[in-house]
């Protein structure tokens, strides 16, 4: 199904998702469950022969929502930074 595709369009299809589960992990406060029902949604593609012409969509849509949430995209504020929430950091120790 994806062995048509070139190289381009297949990376820039996977950056694009990358930046909009961005916003939806963060507004989750780092719980996977919106993110992979974005995703599992996503696997059924807009046209049934899988071909890239959903990307560009997304393209799109990235872009506006890049724009729209530019003030939170670009910095830290409300982004999840822990990979397991609320276990306590501890220095390695040097011997």
């Amino acid at each position: 199904m994806f062995a048509e595709w070139s190289f381009l369009p297949f990376f820039i299809g996977n950056v694009t998702l990358a930046i909009l589960v961005t916003p939806i992990f963060n507004n989750a406060r780092g719980s996977l469950l919106l993110p992979m029902l974005f995703h599992w949604q996503l696997i059924n593609p807009f046209w049934p022969d899988a071909q890239p012409w959903d990307t560009w969509i997304l393209v799109a849509v990235a872009v506006l929502v890049v724009w729209w949430k530019r003030d939170v995209m670009f910095s830290r504020q409300g982004a999840v930074t822990e990979v397991i929430p609320g276990e306590m950091r501890s220095t390695p120790a040097i011997y």
